[in-house]
């Protein structure tokens, strides 16, 4: 008996990487069999290849069975309902490595027993996952094993089926996106024309705005509207040659620009109806003319790769484009009237300013007088933190203007970032309390454009969503 299990663990594993086809696999070294109230060493091989960075093996154990880490290359070990769990900020650099754990069975336990493994990784700003043939083992007399392995239970071998599809289709969603055309006009070529946003199985539908900011300069907004939609997704727009993207409000998406292609990622959709993110589009020295900028949302829908398609959208450059359009008010900046006290709001990106002011360091003050003061050793960030932007300028402000202007007195932050001085408040180590901290300024009604929740790894800042992947909890706690 015990030699037609090795068999067949062994018969699974060439098989399942033979379908697999990848450089990244990984395979479990499990003894097929165990006494009750005993431990065994199981040792997991990776095959990694070129990845790196974050990632996650969760091994799945049937009630009776337990884990305890041996040897983790550098990983936090975790083991809680069944589930164990390496977790990596960056993985090893070595192409393939071994963890290991103790598998240890309870004393009543008996039987044979399904164990699953998947590794879990970000490769191209997606979330892909690889699976390991399910092995089993049989503990004490293995008076409930049959002449073959158990098979999962039903509601366990769907899910597996489920996330098999989810993670195929998650990479078929394409990478690829129209490209954008440019015509300058004035040279006797048709001006380019805007094509409208067709809606995607589900009713999801997107739309985009292109609003100048300064000659050279616009600020692009695309609204999903996507429903109760969950799960993974992906917008994606394609700039004209030579233009670049910065963000400025990506929704808790992972944001990147390569070249042309501008991509915000979610790993698992906000519970938010609707979502909108926004980006500066920067055009190359000397740009002027009509040129058009477009793209899609692709989206998982009963684990099938869907589209809506945001359409094309046409926009003008120079300096007439920004003498006929005032320019948006920007994102984290003030939008309401000034108060009669004249006290003006703070600045935004104008034609005149140069929004590519070089890089500073993240730096702090705190505000105590009506300018703040710098704090040239502000006390060190470590882990995963959290704060609420409450608004973002050109200029620097003190505490009589919070006050004046939004009845605001409480402390505040400052961060340098891309010319940008972003007015920050708390630092919490729960994504929970600063969320409720956002909504406790909303419901006082302080009037701030729009409070949002920032995150960061060891003081550096990132997206709400990578530190929620890193910390291990999800949007909704």
């Amino acid at each position: 008996m015990i030699k037609i299990f090795t068999l067949l663990n062994v018969a699974g594993l060439i098989l399942f990487n033979m379908f697999l086809g990848g450089d990244v696999s990984i395979m479990q070294n499990m003894p097929p069999n165990m006494d009750a109230g005993s431990e065994v060493r199981v040792t997991v091989t990776i095959n990694k290849d070129q990845i790196s960075g974050f990632a996650k093996l969760q091994i799945d154990l049937p009630p009776g069975l337990s884990a305890s880490a041996i040897e983790t290359k550098g990983a936090s070990f975790t083991f809680a309902d069944g589930k164990a769990k390496f977790i990596w900020m960056a993985l090893p650099t070595q192409p393939s490595f071994k963890v290991s754990y103790t598998l240890s069975a309870d004393a009543g336990a008996s039987g044979t027993f399904p164990v699953t493994a998947r590794l879990s990784y970000i490769q191209d700003n997606e979330r892909k996952t690889v699976d390991m043939a399910p092995a089993t083992i049989t503990v004490g007399n293995g008076a409930a094993a049959a002449s073959a392995p158990a098979a999962p239970p039903a509601s366990q071998a769907a899910t597996q089926s489920s996330t098999a599809t989810t993670a195929a289709n998650t990479a078929a969603i394409t990478e690829a996106a129209p490209e954008a055309t440019a015509t300058m006009s004035g040279s006797g070529m048709t001006a380019p024309q805007s094509a409208a946003a067709q809606a995607g199985a589900g009713d999801v539908v997107g739309s985009r705005t292109v609003a100048p900011v300064s000659a050279y300069e616009s600020l692009v907004t695309v609204t999903v509207k996507k429903g109760g939609l969950r799960g993974f997704g992906k917008l994606q727009e394609s700039l004209p040659e030579g233009f670049t993207a910065i963000a400025k409000d990506n929704d808790d998406a992972i944001f990147s620009a390569s070249g042309r292609i501008v991509k915000f990622v979610w790993l698992n959709l906000p519970s938010k109806s609707e979502l909108v993110v926004r980006y500066r589009m920067v055009a190359p020295a000397g740009a002027r003319g009509a040129y058009t900028v477009e793209g899609e949302f692709g989206y998982l829908l009963n684990d099938l790769t869907q589209r809506a398609t945001i359409g094309s959208t046409a926009f003008n450059l120079g300096e007439a484009a920004v003498a006929v359009v005032a320019p948006p008010p920007a994102t984290g900046t003030s939008t309401e009237p000034a108060p009669a006290s004249s006290v003006p709001p703070l600045s935004t990106t104008t034609a005149k300013e140069n929004p590519k002011q070089p890089e500073s360091p993240v730096s702090t003050m705190t505000a105590t007088t009506n300018r703040p003061k710098v704090t040239n050793t502000p006390a060190p960030e470590s882990g995963i933190t959290y704060k609420v932007q409450i608004t973002a300028a050109h200029r620097e402000v003190g505490k009589a203007y919070f006050e004046q202007r939004h009845h605001y007195g409480g402390d505040f932050s400052i961060e340098r970032n891309e010319g940008w001085i972003k007015y920050v408040t708390g630092l919490f180590d729960k994504y929970k309390a600063a969320r409720e901290q956002r909504q406790a300024y909303i419901d006082a009604q302080y009037n701030f454009p729009g409070p949002f929740v920032t995150a960061y790894n060891n003081g550096e800042r990132i997206t709400v969503q990578e530190a929620l992947m890193i910390s291990g909890h999800r949007s909704a706690q």
